[in-house]
């Protein structure tokens, strides 16, 4: 688990740095930025899946507490 969040928090990282080397490289009249657009939504999904990885990591400790005061009684 520690491996995924850490992967996940190094690639939004980089996606975002991406992105604002893109919109720094993008000084032209009329711009291409559908590179920008796309980081962003990869960057969304990174975040999220982050946010249910973590959501899910608390629920497993939860049952795994649960499962032990079971256990004791």
């Amino acid at each position: 688990m520690k491996l995924i969040k850490f992967l996940l928090i190094m690639s939004t990282f980089l996606i975002m740095v991406a992105a604002i080397f893109n919109l720094l490289g993008a000084s032209a009249e009329n711009p291409d930025r559908t590179g920008v657009y796309i980081e962003l939504v990869v960057m969304f999904i990174l975040t999220l899946s982050m946010v249910l990885l973590n959501n899910v990591e608390k629920k497993m400790k939860k049952l795994e507490s649960n499962q032990e005061q079971e256990e004791e009684l």
